[in-house]
């Protein structure tokens, strides 16, 4: 039990970090002024992984299991189960109005998979980076050093490399799998608008 309660903390702060980019993401595309617009996004940006960043905490789980009663167990995988979905939820709602900015205008419609491709990518390349090197969100803003330090370390090993290209792999798939059914589910409980683009509302005028 005491592992049980000892995890509430740590998952309580991470979905706070996940659910920080669904935040930025409502109100991104929305903002009139472009410069705030611009800062905005390189904040929702530097968030996103955060969202999909939890299902790499199954590692604690697997560490987890052997001391602990099957009672236990069983309220662990409800737990980890929980909290992972309720993670990887954030990242379909928070990558979502990105996705919705790049239709209408024809060469966004052509080149729109092929962004959200390169942008998973670049999530799973963070993934690694926060992983393995520690660096979060916020040290590209108040410790460059380190951030760069920690990219650079990772561009130099293949090892490395090969796992931000699983991890990239990882979230495309789950993106364009998952992505329709979620964001169905969640616009039956929030307010429409909430997930739509200027240029949407503006054509529905």
């Amino acid at each position: 039990m005491d592992l049980f309660l000892y995890n509430f903390p740590w998952m309580i702060y991470n979905l706070y970090l996940a659910f920080l980019p669904v935040i930025f993401g409502l109100f991104l595309f929305r903002m009139p002024n472009k410069f705030y617009s611009f800062l905005l996004g390189i904040i929702w940006f530097l968030y996103l992984p955060n969202t999909i960043y939890v299902y790499t905490d199954l590692q604690h789980l697997i560490e987890q299991w052997s001391n602990v009663t099957v009672f236990i167990q069983v309220l662990l995988v409800i737990q980890y189960a929980i909290f992972v979905t309720l993670g990887l939820a954030c990242y379909l709602v928070a990558f979502y109005p990105f996705e919705k900015m790049l239709r209408g205008a024809p060469w966004r419609e052509t080149f729109r998979p092929y962004i959200i491709i390169l942008v998973n990518f670049v999530i799973g390349f963070a993934l690694v980076v926060g992983k393995f090197h520690r660096v979060n969100s916020w040290d590209v803003l108040i410790a460059p050093q380190t951030a760069m330090n920690g990219i650079i370390a990772v561009l130099q090993s293949d090892d490395y490399m090969g796992l931000v290209i699983l991890f990239g792999i990882f979230a495309n798939c789950f993106y364009f799998l998952f992505r329709d059914r979620v964001i169905a589910f969640m616009s039956k409980r929030l307010d429409h608008t909430l997930l739509a683009t200027p240029q949407s509302l503006s054509e529905k005028k």
